[in-house]
């Protein structure tokens, strides 16, 4: 990055504040997610089925 008084060539330079050595915490458990992905969607599958023979019910008639 150049300035518009000088052509000196100036270079920023990153400064290390504080050292950041800590440990990552577990972020979860795969069956557990799995579990509750399945609680959800299988009742959103129900209403969605649901609500496409709604919806065919009253096209047909």
């Amino acid at each position: 990055m150049r300035q518009k008084n000088n052509n000196e060539l100036l270079v920023k330079q990153s400064v290390l504040l504080k050292d950041h050595s800590y440990q990552i915490p577990e972020t979860g458990n795969i069956g557990k997610g799995l579990f509750f992905g399945m609680l959800i969607s299988i009742p959103l599958w129900i209403s969605f089925f649901g609500w496409l023979r709604i919806i065919i019910t009253f096209i047909g008639k």
